[in-house]
């Protein structure tokens, strides 16, 4: 598998994971934070990414990608993430190349320094860093890190939209440097019943080592089995050259 193409399988699971932690919108982060002394369990339970160019073929899938959150303050929550299993496959000219093991371990913190209860607005900030502790050849052995920029606002008709601006330093192609790059995305939500809730989501990036634009729409269904635990089921579906073709995922969320 060239080094292009398996950064752009890593980018694959990697932004659901690092931007994943929240209802209802999973790629799109949302600004809340967890209570004090309570916790958070997010969890991609099963994630299929497939992409198609030409003749070849490239698979890459996740199970129990976890994020668990801690609430230390009322607008201050810390975070650890791990990925527990990461499998990738590339089918080209009639040869396959397959890895798999662990994945990487993330460090996050979140501090939500705007809110407006009148207008249902608030934003947040989001540091993190990316902790090599890959096996298996599922990752780049590099320590890499951004911040990222939630924010939500309720609309009329009982709509949420979520939004976010993400700017990463990840490893090069080359492994002699680092590139930029650039993750957008917005996301609408709304309550169906009082445990059902549809969303749509776009999402858009760019990395300054001059990879193809990736735009990737999609949509999922939440159902809340109570008040603390839920399930989230997506798909998306990849809008332009850069993105993968198709990006199932199954997630589990659990606050104690």
């Amino acid at each position: 598998m060239n080094t292009t193409r398996t950064g752009r399988l890593h980018f694959a699971l990697a932004a659901l994971l690092l931007t994943g932690a929240g209802l209802p919108a999973q790629l799109t982060e949302w600004p809340a934070t967890v209570a004090p002394g309570r916790f958070l369990l997010e969890m991609d339970a099963i994630s299929l990414t497939i992409d198609r160019e030409g003749g070849d073929k490239y698979t890459a899938f996740g199970a129990a990608s976890t994020f668990l959150t801690v609430g230390v303050a009322q607008n201050w929550d810390i975070q650890i993430g791990a990925e527990l299993f990461i499998s990738q496959k590339a089918d080209r000219g009639g040869l396959s190349d397959r890895n798999s093991g662990i994945g990487d371990v993330y460090f996050r913190t979140k501090w939500r320094f705007y809110e407006n209860t009148e207008m249902g607005a608030s934003a947040a900030v989001i540091p993190f860093v990316k902790i090599p502790t890959n096996s298996g050849g599922v990752g780049n052995d590099s320590v890499e890190g951004g911040v990222i920029v939630p924010w939500q606002a309720t609309l009329a008709g009982g709509l949420v939209m979520y939004s976010m601006v993400e700017l990463d330093l990840l490893r090069n192609d080359a492994d002699d440097g680092y590139d930029t790059y650039w993750f957008g995305s917005m996301a609408l939500s709304r309550e169906v019943t009082s445990r059902i809730r549809l969303y749509a989501e776009l999402a858009g990036a760019k990395s300054s080592g001059g990879s193809p634009w990736e735009a990737t729409l999609g949509g999922g269904v939440t159902f809340n089995i109570s008040e603390n635990i839920w399930w989230d089921f997506a798909v998306y579906r990849g809008l332009s050259r850069g993105a993968a073709d198709w990006n199932p995922v199954v997630r589990f969320n659990w606050g104690f």
